[in-house]
This record gives C-alpha cells, sequence and structure tokens, in this order.
C-alpha cells in the first residue's frame, strides 16, 4: 500500500507542477508520505491547507482505487502526508498557542475565542487542554468558521496567575 501512496502522490504533485521527492512509511496504523524538495512551501501551504488538501485527495484516490480493486474498507490504512516535518512544529506551536490562551482565560476568567481553523489543529489543542483542571475546551461555528473555545470554570480558583504580557 506505501509503494501505491508514493506513486499516486509524486502523480498528483506533478499534475501540480511541484517537483519533489516523496518517500513513504507504513507503520501500523497508518502510512506517512514526507515531502522534500524545493518548492515544500508551496505543498504546505497558508496553514498548512494545501497539505490537507492534498492529504484529503490522495485518500480518496486510494479509497476509490481500492473500491475498484475489491479491498475491504477495513483492511486500508489512512495516509498521512506531510512535508519536511511541517506537522510536527505545527503541533509545537499550536500547544504552546494552548497553554498561552489557557493561561489568558485563567487570569481573566472569561473565554477565549481561538482564530478558525482546520479540524485537526481543533483537536490537537483540545487535546492539549484536556486535563487542564478549571478549563474546558469546545468548538463552535459552521464550516471554516469553526473555531475552539477555550472556557473556564467562574467557580475555579486558578490561584495567582503569572503575568505573560498580556
Amino acid at each position: 500500500m506505501t509503494e501505491q501512496a508514493v506513486t499516486t502522490l509524486r502523480a498528483l504533485l506533478g499534475h501540480m507542477g511541484i517537483e519533489a521527492e516523496v518517500k513513504g512509511s507504513e507503520a501500523e496504523d497508518h502510512v506517512l508520505l514526507d515531502v522534500t524538495g524545493p518548492e515544500t512551501g508551496l505543498v504546505i501551504g497558508k496553514k498548512g491547507a494545501t497539505l490537507d488538501a492534498i492529504q484529503f485527495l490522495v485518500n480518496k484516490i486510494l479509497a476509490t482505487e481500492a473500491l475498484h480493486a475489491g479491498v475491504s474498507e477495513a483492511s486500508r490504512k489512512p495516509v498521512y502526508v506531510d512535508a519536511e516535518g511541517y506537522r510536527q512544529r505545527r503541533a509545537e506551536s499550536l500547544l504552546e498557542l494552548a497553554h498561552k490562551l489557557a493561561a489568558k482565560a485563567m487570569k481573566t476568567k472569561r473565554p477565549v475565542a481561538v482564530d478558525p481553523m482546520s479540524p485537526a489543529d481543533r483537536r490537537v489543542m483540545h487535546v492539549a487542554l484536556a486535563n487542564t483542571p478549571g478549563l474546558t475546551t469546545r468548538s463552535e461555528g459552521e464550516g471554516a468558521q469553526r473555531r475552539l473555545m477555550i472556557i473556564p470554570d467562574p467557580n475555579f480558583d486558578f490561584g495567582p496567575q503569572e503575568d505573560h504580557g498580556e
């Protein structure tokens, strides 16, 4: 399956006019494709939007091919597409943002809205704050305007809060 995913992504990038190297690796529960080359910025796009779209397309193409080949959906693995470690760097910056905004919510005892972001990015922030006492998170809005809300419990004693220069 990895080789088929690599071939599919190379073809897609070729149709986009992007020269890049694609390497694939297979884990127990997914296939990871890593794109490298001088045009990876184009592959990533603004806040990873192009990367997400490419990943979606690769998975749809592979699902269609598998369906025509009679391969069951249960036996397929999801394909994740990354470009030069972008997803890890993005996750780290989202964790930092989540903790900064959580501190703001605790200090002001008011809900904090995060700018609209992809479902994957919202999930990173939900998970980062899931075990923070006195805080809850939820997603609000529709479609591309869906955003994460960080909501402090008004009855929770957060104690003295550090000033982060807000």
